[in-house]
C-alpha cells in the first residue's frame, strides 16, 4: 500500500486534501443541483419561490467551490502519480489529468468575474471532465495492478471514470440524431442515466481515498 512506501506526513497530507478535494465537490454538486432545481421551477413559472434570492447565487457558488475542489484535487494527483508504471503513457496521463483539473480550476472563476462567458467556458470544462474520467479511470486501474492502493478504492474509481465517459459518449452520439426529437431525448436520457450518478461520485472517490489513506 501506498502507506509503506511514502512518509507517514506526507500520507496524511494527502489524505486531507482527498478529504477537502471530496468535501468540496459535494457542495459544489449541492449547489448544482440547487441552480437546476431553481430552473426547473421558473420554467414552470414558479418564478423564484423554491430558493428565494439565495438561489441567485446558486450558480456562481458551483463555478468557484467546484473549481476549489479541483484544486484541491491536484496534490492528490500529485502523490498518487510517485507510484504509476514507470511508462510513457502514465506519464502521458498524469500530465494530462493535472492539465485538466487546473483548466477546471481556472475556469469557474473566471467565469464568475465575465472574463469567459458560459459559451466559452462550458465546451473547455466539458473536455476537461472527460479527461479527468479517463485518469481517474487509469490512475485506478494502474493502482490495482500494482497493490497501491486498496481494491474497494479502485474498483469504485474504476467505475466512477468509466461510467463517466460512457455517459459523456452516449450524449454525444445522442447530437447526431434530430434535434430534441423522441430518439434524441432516448438516448440522452441513457446517457444521463449512466453518466451523471458516476460524475457525481468523482468527489465521492476522493471521501474514500481520503478515508483509506488516513488508515494507512
Amino acid at each position: 500500500m501506498i502507506g509503506t512506501a511514502a512518509g507517514e506526513s506526507n500520507v496524511k497530507l494527502t489524505s486531507r486534501f482527498a478529504y477537502a478535494a471530496g468535501a468540496t465537490g459535494i457542495l459544489a454538486n449541492l449547489f448544482l443541483i440547487a441552480l437546476y432545481v431553481q430552473l426547473g421551477f421558473q420554467d414552470g413559472g414558479e418564478g423564484l419561490t423554491l430558493l428565494g434570492p439565495a438561489g441567485e447565487l446558486a450558480g456562481p457558488a458551483n463555478d468557484v467551490v467546484g473549481s476549489l475542489a479541483t484544486a484541491l484535487m491536484i496534490p492528490v494527483a500529485l502523490a498518487l502519480g510517485r507510484h504509476l508504471p514507470k511508462r510513457r503513457a502514465a506519464r502521458i496521463s498524469q500530465a494530462a489529468g493535472i492539465t485538466a483539473m487546473a483548466l477546471l480550476t481556472i475556469g469557474g472563476p473566471l467565469l464568475v468575474l465575465g472574463v469567459l462567458s458560459f459559451e466559452i467556458q462550458t465546451p473547455i470544462a466539458v473536455a476537461a471532465y472527460i479527461v479527468l474520467s479517463l485518469w481517474l479511470f487509469l490512475i485506478n486501474r494502474w493502482s490495482r495492478m500494482s497493490d497501491s492502493l486498496p481494491p474497494r478504492v479502485t474498483r469504485f474509481g474504476e467505475f466512477v471514470g468509466t461510467g463517466t465517459l460512457a455517459g459523456y459518449v452516449i450524449v454525444a452520439l445522442g447530437l447526431s440524431l434530430p434535434w430534441m426529437s423522441w430518439p434524441q431525448l432516448v438516448v440522452f436520457g441513457i446517457g444521463l442515466l449512466i453518466g451523471l450518478p458516476a460524475w457525481l461520485s468523482i468527489p465521492i472517490w476522493f471521501l474514500l481515498l481520503g478515508r483509506n489513506l488516513g488508515k494507512s
